[in-house]
């Protein structure tokens, strides 16, 4: 975003300096220690992660190149590691010469002061080599204007500000197009943890998981763009008691020992119909099939949504709404348990899908289909 007032320096937590914007309050490292932060998200988390061979060059691509201390300490990364790194680092709003004048580069570790002072020497919109054969180059861009090259970059390094002040860098349509220029087993790390972008990332086609973050943050995430050549295709049913109260959930215990609280259902075989998979997967699962109301296709999951454990597959889920007939016919209760004839890892039980939490659920499918359910409840035909 562009500055309104010079930005002033703070010291933080390890002793390394900062930026801090008094227009919007933001800083550009944590407070908690600004070299400590990138070495752990950008350098052991990002580039130190990559499995490429020893002789390959690796891309980078940084959003948001603020300070260059990301730059810098890979520089130094490359050259402790006999590696050829190409850097480009995206800046629309780079910040004021005249700041470095005062800054404390002392601070620093020598060497990255050193190389923090050469990648600001720069003119923008050029390339310099750096250490031997290592090049860097930073663009006064946005990344919306930048991605036009398909499977280009090996590692992404996301330094935006937080989505609080900069949401328009965190949204599902520009992850979707900057995952198309990274190359298949490319990475993106970026300090920010939330779940919207948690959720924005996964929606974009990134397998996403969250690591261990820096001092002063719980987490971090790392986002894997892993190729997806099948479609992994499911239905699910919404059984509703007969006042139309309760829902039918399921706790099943999965081939990896984990629990699922699920809605009952599973995969489309070939050759089967999306409802005559229905069935068959509920006969399996409830062992019964009580007298309910005709069935209607209630919700189809969307955006993309990745396989937790296939990483190569698509999940399509299909969600039909059903209402028991009479609650007669069957021994479900609100306690949890098997189902006579069911499968015996399977364990049912009702609940009021009104108050039901959707975090509850293990799967980002069923999640939504809560969400949509509790929202639709007065366009329910019931």
């Amino acid at each position: 975003m562009p500055h309104s007032t010079h930005p002033s320096i703070r010291l933080t937590g390890d002793g390394s300096p900062t930026l801090q914007l008094p227009d919007c309050e933001v800083t550009y490292h944590s407070l908690h220690g600004a070299l400590t932060e990138a070495q752990h998200v950008f350098i052991e988390h990002g580039i130190g992660s990559l499995d490429l061979p020893l002789d390959a060059s690796i891309q980078v691509l940084e959003v948001g190149f603020g300070t260059g201390l990301n730059a810098a300490l890979t520089m130094v990364w490359a050259r402790d590691q006999h590696r050829t790194v190409h850097y480009r680092g995206l800046e629309p709003h780079p910040l004021p010469s005249s700041l470095w004048d005062d800054f404390p580069w002392e601070k620093w570790p020598s060497e990255v002061s050193a190389c923090m002072k050469r990648l600001h020497g720069m003119a923008m919109n050029t390339t310099a080599s750096i250490f031997g054969e290592n090049t860097f180059r930073w663009d006064q861009i946005s990344i919306e204007d930048d991605l036009k090259t398909e499977g280009m970059y090996d590692v992404v390094f996301y330094d935006a500000f937080a989505p609080s002040h900069q949401p328009e860098l965190w949204n599902h349509d520009l992850f979707r197009s900057l995952r198309q220029s990274v190359r298949p087993g490319g990475i993106l790390v970026t300090y920010c943890a939330k779940g919207v972008v948690r959720r924005n990332l996964m929606a974009a086609g990134w397998d996403v998981c969250s690591l261990p973050g820096p001092p002063g943050k719980k987490e971090m995430l790392r986002a894997v763009n892993h190729p997806v050549d099948r479609f992994n295709v499911r239905v699910y049913g919404l059984i509703l008691d007969a006042a139309g109260d309760r829902v039918l959930v399921c706790n099943e215990r999965l081939k990896d020992g984990s629990y699922a609280q699920k809605f009952p259902g599973g995969g489309v075989e070939f050759g089967e119909g999306v409802l005559e998979a229905w069935w068959r997967e509920s006969l399996e699962e409830l062992g019964c099939q009580p007298a309910m109301k005709s069935a209607q296709l209630f919700h189809t999951a969307d955006p993309f949504v990745r396989s937790a454990f296939r990483k190569e597959e698509q999940v399509i889920a299909l969600y039909y709404l059903f209402q028991m007939q009479s609650d007669q016919d069957t021994t479900w209760t609100e306690e949890p348990a098997s189902s006579p004839g069911g499968e015996p890892q399977v364990k049912v039980s009702w609940k009021c899908w009104r108050t039901l939490d959707y975090r509850t659920f293990r799967f980002l499918t069923d999640q939504t289909a809560v969400q949509k359910l509790q929202m639709r409840s007065g366009e329910l035909n019931l």
